[in-house]
């Protein structure tokens, strides 16, 4: 790629930070367009100002009670340069330098939901590709490696990290599958917040980040399909 006079891409292959006047940044690897890595590297902001291709790491968490599914989402922080105050995938999250989905995936569920899972518990979906251009400056091009896990918990149950989440909520699959195909206008649920304090919500397609694969209906068809047995072939 090409690199501009204030370009922030630093040659070795190794965990590094990049020095800005607002202090250390973290770092990504640099992938080419079919998510091999080139040996480089770059700072976060340069890679989201320049749409670098990088990492990332995305798991949705279902649970099963009386026998109906629930998916949690999280509500991303107010302060979030892409996509803030937008519901998501359960747990997401870079990887920086050097890191791949078995190290940054059970650390990245445990800082933002304060659960202890193997990466082992993690069903793979298959490898996202991933275009986010709705906030004006911030270019994401990013490879995401998605998966599910099985976890009974409650929201008000998790210790949710108030630096990357304004909150989470669970919904019905069913009533999820029927939002994201335009069958109902809306769901009301209960948001969950940080400090243990929640409050009725009405969640609608916008309220999520925006993608222009009908990602979270097929990642909740996945959901039904694994819930009724299937392990093999699940594939984003």
């Amino acid at each position: 790629m090409k690199r501009s006079s204030n370009s922030f891409i630093i040659t070795q292959h190794a965990s590094v930070e990049c020095r800005s006047s607002e202090g250390p940044t973290e770092t990504f690897d640099i992938l080419d367009c079919t998510g091999g890595k080139t040996g480089q590297v770059i700072g976060r902001d340069e890679a989201h100002r320049t749409g670098t291709w990088h990492g990332a790491f995305h798991c949705l968490i279902l649970s099963l009670r009386d026998g109906r599914g629930y998916a949690l989402f999280q509500k991303r922080a107010a302060q979030k340069k892409i996509a803030p105050n937008m519901f998501d995938v359960s747990v997401g999250g870079h990887y920086a330098t050097g890191e791949d989905a078995r190290i940054a995936g059970p650390r990245e569920i445990r800082e933002e939901l304060g659960l202890a899972v193997r990466f082992s518990d993690l069903l793979p979906l298959g490898r996202r590709v991933f275009v986010y251009c709705f906030t004006p400056g911030v270019l994401e091009y990013e490879f995401q490696d998605v998966f599910i896990l099985e976890r009974d918990i409650r929201v008000e149950g998790l210790s949710l990290q108030r630096e990357e989440l304004e909150g989470a909520v669970q919904i019905d699959v069913e009533r999820g599958i029927a939002l994201f195909s335009g069958k109902i206008p809306f769901i009301e649920t209960m948001l969950i917040r940080p400090d243990g304090n929640s409050e009725p919500t009405r969640l609608t397609k916008d309220d999520f980040v925006p993608s222009h694969d009908n990602y979270y209906l097929k990642l909740l068809l996945l959901a039904i399909r694994y819930f009724s047995g299937e392990r093999e072939l699940l594939l984003i």
